[in-house]
């Protein structure tokens, strides 16, 4: 179960100061498309040790979301808009 303590720590990774060879490399992940749906973000999330903060090769990456952008959704919905209409 996640708490806002949980999630604080994950968050709270310093990325000039952490020691990236123990991250977990993503390109080592391996999805286990056997499992049904509702537990994959369980096992992912096992795997990964924290979805925040990981490395792909040697390059690290934090994920961090601005609370007052848009969702997702309607960002890439306007992309694929644009697209289309050739802007």
């Amino acid at each position: 179960m996640t708490t806002s303590a949980w999630i604080d720590r994950f968050m709270n990774v310093n990325m000039n100061t952490v020691d990236r060879s123990k991250l977990i490399d993503i390109r080592t992940l391996e999805f286990d498309n056997t499992l049904p749906k509702e537990k994959r973000p369980v096992y992912v999330l096992e795997k990964l040790q924290n979805p925040f903060c990981f490395r792909c090769g040697e390059v690290g990456i934090k994920l961090e979301f601005d609370d007052s952008a848009p969702p997702l959704q309607d960002v890439l919905t306007n992309f694929l808009i644009r697209k289309k209409s050739g802007l």
